[in-house]
């Protein structure tokens, strides 16, 4: 793929602009890189630039052309030689020393000169090109299709809910201001539900969700409670019977950080952390949501799993599967208890997926997950999205007390 001596280069023009901007960036007011006086009495014509500029500029360079998008910037060597100062222009030249196939890592030789062609820095940079795992980017679902003809409440300010009864279903998706969360909730509008955005901190990203689904014609607001305190999840559905006099659909998704703990200093109060937002939250939601359901002899539970309930858990995960066993105990109770009343309770359980909850997760471990699918590639949020949107559905009136398996591949 690249061969010893490849090489690609660039020029930058050092402007006082661009100092000044690095400076308040980076609250570096050093005056020999503000004060021409003060570089002049130093010895220096003009100001000196700072140093890092000239590592952001490689960075561009590495992470927008040579090797481009998706590289992963892992170590830099530095050796300085003469000072670049304000209004030079730089040259920066990136050559390849060497490229390792199996850890597909670049080493690259780094050279720098200014407009005299003279020699202002040397160094190695060390840079990981990263696989794509999945088949497409994780993205807003678009709305464009969506049916107009449909009644469309814009998001209005959760201090001031109108009082009004929907003839739409409404669901209320938990953990929902990113990740899987949110790409379900921009599913279950775009299929026409009236969707309530929970969320717990991030409120920002909450209403961009919110956002997108009423700029796309859907219907949506976003509501704070914390999942692990039955009073604030009474009070939000209290908030949603009053807007929309109904709550048809729960998708329980919100989930505590994953921590990694040896199982030999596991505590129940570590396993209790999960516990409290699994099970403790679909007891209050089911407790909150069930009698109106009866009544409508129509409801979909559906809770978010994990492929680990189907084979061998990971080290030091036993706290996440443990509750999310019990959670799964609990699905299966609901789905036999209320079956006859036109609820269903069911499962999704993906692998590995991309979010913002296994971002700690090593992308080597992220590689090997993706190539142990037939699929070749990792879940995304949308292949959860869907199933769980078929599960919401009329279509899967008969589909009771089962966990979906959203893996590529047979379990």
């Amino acid at each position: 793929m690249y061969r010893k001596g490849d090489s690609y280069r660039d020029k930058f023009l050092i402007t006082e602009n661009v100092v000044n901007s690095f400076a308040k960036f980076s609250e570096d007011f050093n005056p020999i890189h503000m004060d021409i006086n003060f570089a002049n009495i130093h010895g220096y014509t003009r100001q000196v630039s700072h140093g890092v500029i000239q590592l952001a500029y490689i960075s561009k360079m590495i992470g927008m052309k040579f090797p481009g998008h998706g590289s992963m910037w892992m170590k830099q060597t530095v050796n300085w030689l003469i000072p670049v100062l304000t209004g030079d222009e730089i040259e920066i030249i990136l050559i390849v020393k060497s490229f390792s196939s199996g850890t597909n890592t670049l080493t690259l030789l780094v050279e720098i000169f200014n407009q005299k062609n003279k020699k202002v820095m040397t160094g190695e940079s060390q840079v990981k090109l990263t696989k794509k795992l999945s088949s497409s980017a994780i993205s807003n679902i678009g709305l464009s299709n969506y049916n107009s003809s449909l009644a469309v409440e814009k998001y209005e300010n959760n201090n001031n809910l109108k009082k009004s009864k929907s003839q739409r279903r409404v669901a209320l998706i938990t953990g929902a201001s990113r990740g899987i969360g949110a790409e379900i909730s921009k599913k279950l509008a775009y299929d026409g539900y009236s969707v309530v955005v929970n969320y717990k901190n991030d409120r920002d990203s909450a209403n961009a969700v919110v956002e997108n689904i009423c700029n796309s014609g859907g219907n949506a607001i976003s509501l704070n409670a914390d999942i692990t305190k039955p009073d604030q999840i009474s009070n939000m559905l209290k908030i949603i019977f009053e807007k929309w006099g109904r709550c048809d659909i729960v998708v329980h998704g919100a989930t505590p950080p994953l921590k990694i703990i040896k199982t030999e200093d596991t505590t129940y109060k570590d396993v209790s952390a999960y516990l409290d937002v699994y099970l403790g939250g679909a007891i209050s939601l089911v407790e909150n949501t069930c009698l109106l359901m009866k009544s409508n002899k129509f409801g979909r539970y559906v809770f978010l799993g994990t492929s680990y309930l189907f084979g061998i858990p990971p080290h030091g995960m036993s706290s996440y599967v443990v509750a999310k066993e019990a959670l799964w105990g609990y699905t299966k109770s609901l789905a036999s208890d209320f079956g006859r009343f036109g609820i269903t309770a069911n499962m999704v359980s993906p692998s590995l997926t991309i979010t913002d909850l296994t971002s700690d997760v090593p992308a080597r471990v992220k590689e090997v997950e993706s190539m142990k699918s037939p699929m070749r590639r990792l879940v995304n949020t949308k292949d959860i999205a869907h199933q769980v949107a078929y599960l919401c559905s009329d279509n899967s009136g008969y589909v009771n007390g089962v966990n979906v398996s959203v893996t590529g591949g047979p379990i």
